[in-house]
């Protein structure tokens, strides 16, 4: 599993998954790759800061996109769309930069959207990116306390119903420490609007 994105988001979502699964975190910021690696949170959050220590993770952070996306079978993207007040939208440069390299790199991969995204989003993008696999899984996690969000999800919203979104919310659910996890496969539009909404 490839993570674009080491924010509380994406961080919290490959600590979760490195307990089970070969994880590659990737970043922009050597600083943050070189702490990942040395098993230093670069991020406050006491769950992440206390599996560094006491949890055994196959968990390596990189700055090379061919090293995070070329053997990976799902790339799930955390990168910022932080809300742009001038333009009065979410900026989603960094999700199509993830997309054109996977595209590139790894065509095969299935790519799950975790980054906040607009109503309305995933239906250009698969306009755009007809032979891709791409769904979007909205997250519910609080800043400081994403890992544990992660371990007790209150649910898991995925806006696809394919055989590989059933495989997404396998690994999640396998992951988490909470039992009877309610998870909800919808349309992309719902997805979406749930996140909205939740906000």
């Amino acid at each position: 599993i490839a993570i674009a994105g080491t924010g509380y988001v994406g961080l919290s979502l490959a600590v979760l998954l490195a307990q089970k699964y070969v994880v590659i975190a990737l970043d922009v910021d050597e600083t943050i790759v070189d702490l990942i690696n040395h098993r230093v949170s670069p991020i406050v959050d006491k769950e992440i800061a206390e599996f560094f220590v006491h949890e055994k993770l196959n968990l390596y952070a990189t700055l090379d996109t061919n090293t995070a996306y070329l053997d990976a079978n799902y790339v799930i993207i955390a990168t910022p769309t932080n809300f742009d007040i001038e333009k009065n939208c979410f900026d989603t440069i960094s999700i199509i930069q993830v997309i054109n390299n996977v595209r590139e790199l790894n065509p095969q991969a299935v790519i799950v959207i975790k980054s906040t995204i607009p109503i309305g989003f995933m239906q250009i993008i698969k306009t755009k990116y007809p032979e891709l696999k791409i769904m979007f899984s909205p997250e519910f996690l609080r800043e400081g306390h994403a890992l544990y969000d992660n371990l007790y999800p209150s649910r898991i919203v995925i806006g696809d119903k394919s055989d590989e979104a059933k495989v997404f919310a396998q690994m999640l659910v396998a992951c988490a420490r909470k039992t009877d996890v309610e998870v909800i496969f919808t349309s992309d539009c719902e997805a979406e609007s749930i996140k909205l909404f939740a906000n």
